[in-house]
């Protein structure tokens, strides 16, 4: 059963935090939260997953794909292998900085260049 209740609480602490900055290639801690249906949910008790920063937006928002440990193939999945993850290209989404908790770190050049090339092949 997912808990919208718990998520309700934490979108509410989530709004009164400060704008965090971010660069393209980040790949940060996300509170993505708790979805309908198949979206991707976060997970533990702060809702999150590692998203990746696809492209800054303004300052307090971002586009960003989220990312997963499981090896996925397929035109809707991207290896990073530097990472161990894959990026969920249907899942691509604006985020505010506010949903970030912490950043894990930053992926390769190449690999970046490959994923967005990839992102606009599906699109």
């Amino acid at each position: 059963m997912k808990s919208f209740d718990d998520w309700n609480i934490l979108k509410k602490e989530l709004e009164n935090r400060n704008t965090i900055y971010v660069s393209e290639r980040d790949i940060w801690f996300c509170s993505v939260g708790i979805n309908v249906g198949s979206e991707q949910d976060g997970k533990h008790e702060l809702f999150e997953r590692p998203v990746l920063v696809l492209k800054k937006v303004s300052l307090n928002t971002f586009i960003g794909l989220p990312l997963t440990s499981i090896k996925k193939k397929g035109s809707w999945y991207v290896e990073i292998k530097s990472t161990n993850s894959s990026a969920i290209i249907p899942q691509i989404r604006l985020f505010d900085t506010k949903r970030l908790t912490r950043k894990i770190g930053v992926i390769l050049i190449e690999e970046f260049e490959n994923i967005r090339y990839e992102v606009k092949k599906y699109i």
